[in-house]
């Protein structure tokens, strides 16, 4: 049996050099409009070098001159407009965990009543 997971989480992921910054998030991929508008404002400036935006990746690098504009000012820049957001929906493992626990907890639950009050009373507790 094969299982092929296609997701739809991502972590915001950054990586910042002296004159390039990567920004990857679920932000950049679902809002493309957003995105591009900020990309053409950011052309503009003359210490912007170069960007590449890889809309389904939800990634943009920025190559721009370390002597005119520091990471830290573009990555505020960024941030202030949401690209650095994370997503409020919790990832694969952490769901997983979650369902893991309250299914353990619920079958030591049932464990627990049928052995106090008998198998067919405690099926009756449980289905409420």
């Amino acid at each position: 049996m094969i299982i092929i997971f296609i997701g739809t989480f991502m972590n915001t992921y950054i990586h910042r050099t002296n004159s390039r910054l990567r920004v990857r998030s679920d932000f950049i991929r679902q809002n493309p409009e957003q995105v591009k508008s900020l990309i053409e404002n950011l052309k503009e400036i003359d210490a912007i070098k170069h960007i590449k935006h890889k809309q389904y990746a939800g990634s943009v690098a920025i190559c721009f001159d370390e002597k005119e504009l520091d990471c830290e000012s573009l990555l505020d820049v960024l941030s202030s407009h949401d690209w650095t957001k994370e997503n409020s929906k919790p990832s694969l493992v952490e769901h997983a965990v979650s369902r893991g626990t309250k299914t353990f907890a619920k079958g030591i639950a049932t464990m627990a009543l049928t052995r106090l009050v008998g198998p067919s009373v405690s099926r009756a507790i449980m289905s409420i």
